[in-house]
């Protein structure tokens, strides 16, 4: 290898080496960079494969809407056609008084070409049109709002994946203080049991309990890795990246009306817009089925070239403009039943819409309930905390000097265990609440990012969310 080549070699291989550690310092910071949950939202909005399939639904009925304004215009296509016959076509004549002798007189040409410039303008279609037009602009806008919907879902998702990585990290931090405790508890009957001071059994039903308290450690730190796993599929990233969360595990306690709620969701929610937009593209429907009652007008017109199909050989040019009108006259109903089932499409929708309606009025109420037996559940069980952890030192103290035997210590560790989870559990169902209480009134994106927070009240007033369409 020349001197030349090797020095061209030698810097290739250093910029590989040199953008490969940096591709891998990249990689390695985005492994051990801890999510906000502002941002793991974003990162799943960007990359969630349902979102883009709601988009491209957007693109298509975009494109839709343009296919129905065509139907407007006037309309152009060239024809053409060549034809090659078996013999030319001829005429014959017999003999008689005519001709003294039989005779065969040529037509045309056996090779026969065609061109042709055809020109159609719709006039008066009875409506069609108009509905057509309307039927794909109110499927665009409910198209938009179909991914608005898909998004908020999304959104939702995240937040449960990601509060739920949070709830099993603290519900493992219990588990963990209830397994020392344990322990140190188990080094004082040890203790004492070689005193001879306390039986045996006492030594062997700690060593259980102890034995349960680890069982229930490998769960709990299971189920953060479970979580996490769940976390980056929603993502869209490999389910066995590391994940690390910022801790946003905090409770503000807000008062909401649930008059003012309602109002919110029937104002923001995003499937109420998509079906007053399918409502009004089915009441389109409708009068396109009724243009048929119509005559349906057009104007043609067409330029011709041809050549082969007359005695004269040479190309020959025509024209000709018309009006064309039809009607049906008589078709066994057939209009009457297409009217009839767009009129049963129309009244279908709108029953559903009625339908969506309580719906989402119980999902708000239920999501507000479900707040308020969080918010009742937390003080409940703050105060059960405090008590059992009087309860166990006042277990231990007796212990120690012979007062109270070892199941009542046991009790008391126990007791003071499922204080924490439920303590830990009303705090998570308070946030989560929270969250499903914003996707329940359709909060825009920006806000519900926010929900744990409490940024949904204001004063006591709720944060309004303008929205296009209307009733």
């Amino acid at each position: 290898m020349k001197l030349e080549e090797r020095f061209k070699f030698g810097i290739l291989l250093i910029l590989i080496i040199i953008f490969s550690g940096i591709s891998f310092a990249q990689e390695k910071e985005e492994l051990n960079h801890p999510f906000t949950l502002k941002e793991s939202i974003s990162i799943a909005l960007k990359n969630n494969y349902g979102l883009k399939a709601a988009s491209e639904k957007i693109t298509g009925a975009k494109e839709k809407t343009w296919e129905a304004k065509t139907l407007f215009l006037p309309k152009l296509k060239v024809e053409s056609s060549y034809t090659h016959l078996n013999e030319p076509p001829s005429l014959d004549l017999e003999a008689g008084v005519l001709t003294p002798q039989a005779l065969s007189i040529e037509m045309g040409d056996d090779n026969i070409y065609n061109a042709q410039a055809v020109v159609q303008q719709p006039l008066f279609t009875g409506g069609k049109i108009l509905s057509l037009n309307k039927q794909a602009r109110n499927n665009l806008e409910a198209a938009k709002y179909n991914y608005e919907e898909a998004e908020q879902n999304l959104i939702l998702q995240v937040k449960e994946a990601y509060f739920g990585i949070l709830v099993f990290q603290k519900y493992s931090e219990v588990c963990r203080d209830a397994v020392e405790q344990m322990k140190a508890h188990l080094e004082t009957v040890r203790g004492l049991y070689n005193a001879g001071t306390v039986p045996h059994i006492d030594l062997l039903r700690t060593e259980v309990q102890l034995a349960n308290a680890e069982l229930a450690l490998i769960k709990a730190e299971n189920g953060v890795e479970l979580a996490k796993s769940s976390f980056n599929t929603i993502l869209d990233r490999d389910l066995n990246l590391p994940v690390e969360v910022v801790d946003v595990f905090e409770i503000v306690e807000q008062d909401y009306h649930l008059g003012q709620l309602l109002g919110e969701a029937k104002n923001n929610r995003p499937e109420i817009y998509k079906m007053r937009h399918n409502i009004e593209t089915a009441r389109a429907g409708v009068g396109a089925a009724q243009s048929n009652y119509w005559p349906q007008v057009g104007l043609f017109g067409n330029y011709r070239q041809h050549r082969g199909d007359e005695p004269i050989i040479e190309w020959k040019e025509d024209w000709m403009v018309g009006v064309k009108a039809t009607m049906d006259i008589w078709n066994w109903g057939e209009t009457k039943a297409r009217v009839g089932q767009a009129k049963a499409a129309l009244r279908e929708l709108e029953h559903l819409e009625a339908q969506l309606k309580d719906g989402i009025a119980l999902e708000v109420k239920a999501a507000l309930l479900s707040l308020e037996e969080a918010k009742k559940g937390i003080r409940i069980s703050k105060k059960a905390v405090i008590h059992a952890e009087e309860s166990l030192n006042s277990a231990e103290t007796g212990y120690k000097n012979g007062r109270i035997n070892n199941v009542e210590v046991l009790d008391s560790q126990l007791a003071l265990t499922h204080a924490r989870t439920n303590n830990l559990q009303a705090k998570y169902n308070y946030i989560l609440s929270q969250a499903r209480l914003g996707k329940a009134i359709g909060s825009s994106t920006d806000l519900s990012s926010d929900l744990f927070s409490g940024a949904l009240a204001k004063g006591g007033a709720l944060v309004k969310t303008e929205k296009s369409g209307g009733e």
